[in-house]
């Protein structure tokens, strides 16, 4: 047993303990109260019985003789010391037909012919609650004895009170009985309850050892609605968002490693392509008349060199969330234009025609001129580099509600859909076909969109070609 279920048991057994003394106490002050009033009745009905009688006696002519017997035998009929007192404080005197007179020679003491005086000032049948010497309960029940109407003397009994020790005993042994009884269920309960508090307690602790371990698996497989439900809940969704950090962090181990062999890939051939021609030259190998075809050769593969080391460079600043670019107040449609306008050119020279739909009117918005041009370039580029001569290229801008929409189509090979969502990634190629360029330009595009605030949306089907599509927020960076 742990620590915080020792804390529990304990907890539960001392209320168990506090109620049983509650309860004990409780009883014993019920039992007498109970005693009390039973015993309080009891004199209140020979209080009256006697009156009744007594007043039978004195409201006849020949009963006197029976009223002295009758008087005589007061504590044996009380059950207890009971006095008839007359308004002069002393006790009652009758005088037969004979001219005898009875005397009673029983005289109440002074707190008795003190209650008396009380009742004939009442008139009604009264109990007063005193102590005697040695500390025990006494009771005074005394009723007025009323003879043609009129009150002519007392009855007092005075009783002490004890509890009926045998019943007493008896009643308190029988619940001591079930109190054990019900203390020692307590405590099987308190236990039973207690490691079943417990044990989702236990589970949730285990589930987080195991994820403390690396295993993100576990769950606690808690259904309740209570707070140690809610923190089973919590610690499965801290297991849930534990194994997507762990997925998140080896797929970026893999990018990084991917990343790492993509670019050891695309700095050898240029690399290997520049020694190899150093070489040639350096050992005399190369014939006077192919000299400058090699210094070309070179030429070519130091500028694709460079460009590979700018687009990374490019890429890397985008890619940052912290790099800020600058923004400025231009006309949208004048940044496209100026893109559209540099591949005409080279559009032309392989017959394909670029038909340009846009409004007259300007599109104002804040952003980089220079890296907008360069995205809808890199989009421009891509669609010349995979269409066949003699294609078209359709480029679309209208108002869309309250954003601007431009659309890029080309009518080139297309991409199949299955690798669609792996065209952003740096270096990914979609076409098996060999194509100039770095494989870093839609990454790039794709960051500079990021940056501007603007959603890109592709369409493409294999072997007809591909669309991107541009929402750019009228009223962004304003």
């Amino acid at each position: 047993m742990n620590k915080i279920t020792k804390k529990l048991f304990f907890y539960f057994m001392t209320v168990a303990s506090v109620l049983t003394v509650i309860v004990f106490a409780g009883f014993y002050g019920i039992f007498r109260h109970y005693s009390y009033q039973h015993h309080e009745m009891e004199l209140h009905r020979r209080a009256e019985t006697i009156k009744l009688r007594l007043e039978s006696f004195m409201n006849s002519c020949v009963a006197t003789q029976e009223l002295g017997a009758y008087v005589k035998v007061l504590d044996d009929i009380s059950m207890a010391d009971a006095y008839f007192v007359t308004h002069d404080g002393k006790s009652y005197t009758c005088s037969c037909p004979c001219n005898n007179t009875i005397v009673i020679e029983k005289e109440p003491d002074g707190e008795v012919k003190e209650f008396a005086n009380a009742i004939f000032r009442s008139g009604e049948y009264t109990l007063k609650k005193s102590r005697d010497e040695k500390g025990r309960a006494v009771l005074y029940a005394g009723i007025p004895v009323k003879e043609e109407g009129v009150t002519t003397a007392v009855v007092a009994i005075v009783d002490s009170f004890d509890i009926d020790q045998g019943s007493f005993w008896l009643s308190i042994g029988v619940l001591a009985v079930c109190l054990c009884l019900a203390f020692i269920i307590s405590a099987f309960l308190a236990s039973f309850l207690t490691k079943r508090f417990m044990a989702p307690i236990h589970k949730i602790a285990s589930t987080v050892n195991e994820l403390a371990s690396g295993n993100y698996g576990v769950k606690t497989e808690i259904n309740d609605n209570s707070e140690i439900g809610i923190l089973a809940q919590e610690t499965d969704l801290l297991a849930e968002k534990l194994a997507y950090a762990s997925k998140e962090e080896e797929r970026m181990e893999q990018m990084q490693k991917d990343y790492i062999a993509n670019i050891s890939h695309e700095l050898r051939t240029p690399v290997t392509v520049l020694r190899s021609s150093i070489e040639a030259l350096y050992e005399g190998m190369v014939p006077e008349d192919q000299i400058s075809l090699y210094h070309g050769q070179m030429m070519t593969e130091t500028i694709s060199l460079q460009r590979l080391v700018d687009d990374m460079l490019e890429l890397s600043r985008l890619e940052n969330d912290g790099f800020l670019i600058e923004k400025e107040e231009m006309d949208l449609l004048m940044v496209l234009e100026d893109a559209v306008r540099s591949i005409r050119m080279i559009a032309e020279e392989r017959q394909i025609k670029v038909h340009c739909e846009k409004p007259g009117e300007e599109w104002n918005c804040t952003g980089d001129y220079g890296r907008l041009r360069q995205m809808f370039l890199i989009v421009l580029d891509n669609a010349l580099k995979y269409s066949e001569n003699g294609r078209n290229i359709w480029i679309e801008a209208k108002e869309r509600g309250e954003d601007y929409y431009i659309s890029i189509r080309d009518e080139g090979c297309g991409i199949p859909y299955e690798k669609q969502k792996y065209v952003f990634n740096r270096f990914y190629r979609s076409s098996g076909k060999e194509a100039d360029g770095t494989g870093l330009g839609l990454a790039i595009m794709k960051n500079i969109a990021k940056h501007h605030g603007i959603e890109i949306r592709l369409y493409s089907e294999e072997g007809k070609g591909t669309k991107f599509s541009f929402i750019i927020p009228v009223n962004h960076g304003k």
